[in-house]
C-alpha cells in the first residue's frame, strides 16, 4: 500500500510539475535560441523537482497542496513570463522592419506587447492566487484541535512554588 501511495505522490508531483512548465514556458521561450540546448534541460528538472517535493511529502493532501503552491507560483509569475516574451517578439519585429518603418513596427510591437501583457496579468494574477490559496489550505489547512487537560484532584495555588 506504501508503494501506491508513493506512486501516486510522484505522479501528482509530475503533473504539476508540468503544469508549471507550461505556465512557465514563455519565459524560456524568451531566452531560447535556435541552438539552445539548456531550456530543455531547466523544463525538465522543473517537473523532476515538483515530483521529488511532492514525493517527499507526508500524506497526499499535502502532496496536493504542495503541487498546488508550485503551479500557483508559476501562473503568478505569468505577466513577467508575457513580459519578457513580448519584449523578445518586439525586438524581432523592430529589427526585422523594412528601412524607414521601425518606428511604426517600434509603436505596434509595443502596443500589442502591453495587450499580452495586460491579459497575462489579469489571468495570472487571478488564477494564480486561488491556485495559491488551494495550495496553502492543502498544505497548512487539516484539523486544528486544542486538547485541554484537567487534572482529576485540583490543587489549590500555593505560595512556595
Amino acid at each position: 500500500m506504501a508503494i501506491f501511495r508513493a506512486a501516486f505522490r510522484i505522479m501528482i508531483g509530475v503533473l504539476f510539475g508540468v503544469g508549471s512548465a507550461v505556465a512557465l514556458s514563455p519565459a524560456f521561450a524568451a531566452f531560447t535560441t535556435a541552438e539552445d540546448t539548456i531550456t530543455p534541460i531547466v523544463m525538465m528538472a522543473l517537473v523532476l523537482l515538483c515530483g521529488a517535493i511532492c514525493f517527499f511529502a507526508p500524506t497526499i493532501r499535502r502532496a496536493f497542496g504542495r503541487g498546488f503552491l508550485m503551479l500557483g507560483s508559476a501562473v503568478f509569475a505569468l505577466p513577467i513570463s508575457a513580459f519578457l516574451l513580448s519584449g523578445r517578439a518586439a525586438g524581432d519585429v523592430v529589427n526585422n522592419a523594412e528601412k524607414g518603418s521601425e518606428a511604426f513596427a517600434a509603436v505596434g510591437a509595443g502596443i500589442a506587447g502591453v495587450a499580452v501583457t495586460g491579459v497575462a496579468t489579469f489571468v495570472g494574477l487571478i488564477i494564480g492566487a486561488i491556485l495559491l490559496l488551494i495550495g496553502l489550505i492543502l498544505s497548512l489547512g487539516g484539523r486544528r484541535e486544542v486538547l485541554v487537560v484537567e487534572r482529576s484532584t485540583p490543587r489549590a495555588p500555593s505560595i512556595n512554588q
